[in-house]
């Protein structure tokens, strides 16, 4: 019943975000998700005492249901089909070149993620070492800007979970304040970019914000994106059913895994099995290889499980925001906020220095993805991408669709840190590895030919394209033609 009563306020927050973007001029003009707003007024909400009139629905509620939000995140993208990148005008004489540039570019992004979430645990850890004393916080409360910042609120309330049965209280709530402080910093600071940079000429296939983007809803009369397609006769069984059921099998299956995780020795079974996430997308991975076995596979629509993902990545927003206690904030207030101002400024930095030197003529919209990513979720990069680069003309989402991979080499930082929370690990003979798999990951991005000249400046324009991104402004100019553009994708 908590649960239920708990997801039935963050809908009522969710249609006072939505109503509140439509009528008030400055929250349509910056583009502020619903969601976020919904957030802001939940968090207000519980710390005024909304737990005091709705019995049983407290901070720890919300908590759990941002964890298993975003472990069911998980399982509808390990679901989902991987999108197309090519579309039929694009096959042939340069698809081995689209698909090279492609695998070029997620494989720089993806080491961009690592720069950031590597960066922002050292600046935190350093942020707190410096100001917290006073307030009694220990330097490791500030890893977890990372966990938040470049992660999101699922990672921060996972790993602050994690950590919590470790012995660092309060770990929850501080890695939930910046990951809900990394979502404003996104938009707030995101949007304003992304203006700019149409101004500047940057964003060469940025299209005016209609009415219906600004307000954040379409009217009847609007041509829209079907949700999805019917794989069941609703007679047996409804179409979306089948899809909670697959996705309730996935959820069982990594509760399995989990256990089995559980074995590992030392830290390392703790964090395995307390990833939930993980666990759940491998799940997922393996009950949509067996139903391929079984010739099943079609019976997942992926309109429909992307709908799916939107549902439970916008619940777990609002859950987080909800989730936060600023009671034990505030103790904290000086080094935290301390902490937000420098990881935002450096994540700020960093996304925009490397994204100056990608190498293709789309390197504006590549560093506005990467800030979205750093600071908030994929998702809030993509939004950001969305905003100039609305048709899908350069190949930015399809390469942070595919950078997955090549963040996979965080993990070694993520260890790091979880050693040190566990205890295995010292806090500075943490930090100085750190600091190290850093310089170690910006010499791979150097060896790997992933960075090089700036292709744009912050006075406007952009530099020659490279000869061997040749193929990237052929692609762009056939997508500049309305055959080439799909305005169906999403």
């Amino acid at each position: 019943m908590p649960a239920l009563l708990a997801l039935s306020l963050i809908g009522a927050f969710c249609l006072l975000g939505v109503a509140l973007r439509r009528r008030i001029p400055p929250l349509r003009s910056a583009l502020v998700p619903a969601t976020v707003i919904a957030g802001f007024l939940g968090l207000i909400a519980m710390n005024l005492g909304l737990p005091r009139l709705v019995d049983g629905v407290d901070a720890s509620v919300f908590a759990a249901l941002t964890a298993q939000l975003f472990t069911l995140s998980f399982i509808s993208i390990g679901l989902a089909r991987a999108p197309r990148t090519d579309s039929p005008g694009t096959a042939g004489r340069t698809g081995g070149r689209r698909a090279s540039g492609l695998l070029l570019g997620a494989w720089a992004m993806g080491l961009t993620w690592v720069v950031l979430f590597t960066a922002q645990a050292i600046a935190g850890f350093g942020v707190v070492a410096a100001v917290g004393g006073p307030s009694d916080m220990h330097p490791m409360y500030g890893l977890l800007a990372a966990f938040a910042f470049a992660q999101g609120p699922g990672q921060a309330a996972t790993f602050g979970a994690i950590f919590e049965q470790q012995g660092w209280e309060g770990a929850v709530d501080v890695g939930l304040a910046f990951a809900a402080a990394g979502f404003f910093a996104a938009f707030a600071l995101g949007v304003p970019l992304a203006r700019w940079g149409m101004r500047k000429g940057l964003a060469r296939h940025a299209a005016p914000f209609t009415p219906s983007v600004q307000r954040g809803y379409f009217g009847p009369e609007e041509d829209t994106e079907q949700i999805g397609r019917q794989t069941m006769f609703s007679g047996s069984i409804d179409t979306l059913s089948l899809h909670m059921a697959v996705m309730g099998v996935c959820y069982l299956l990594a509760h399995g895994l989990s256990w089995a995780f559980s074995f590992l020795p030392g830290f390392l079974g703790t964090t395995m099995s307390g990833l939930m996430f993980f666990n759940g997308l491998l799940a997922a991975y393996i009950v949509r290889w067996a139903m391929g076995l079984l010739r099943a596979d079609h019976l997942l629509d992926p309109g429909m499980q992307n709908r799916i993902t939107g549902f439970t990545s916008d619940f777990l927003v609002v859950a987080s925001f909800m989730a936060v206690q600023l009671a034990v904030v505030l103790a904290w207030i000086v080094p935290i906020l301390a902490t937000i101002a420098v990881v935002t400024a450096l994540s700020l930095v960093i996304a925009f220095f490397l994204g100056q030197r990608y190498g293709s003529d789309h390197d504006f919209e590549r560093a506005m993805g990467m800030f979205g990513t750093g600071t908030g979720t994929t998702p809030t990069g993509l939004a950001l991408v969305r905003i100039i680069d609305p048709g899908m003309r350069t190949r930015t989402m399809a390469e942070m669709g595919l950078m997955n991979l090549p963040e996979m080499t965080y993990l070694p930082a993520m260890l790091v840190i979880s050693a040190a929370f566990a205890g295995s690990l010292g806090a500075w003979p943490a930090a100085g590895i750190l600091v190290t798999l850093l310089a170690g990951i910006v010499l791979l991005m150097l060896a790997t030919r992933s960075i090089g000249p700036r292709t744009w400046t912050f006075r406007g324009g952009h530099a020659a394209a490279p000869a061997a991104d040749a193929e990237t402004a052929e692609s762009t100019e056939s997508a500049d033609s309305p055959a080439a553009v799909d305005p169906s994708r999403d």
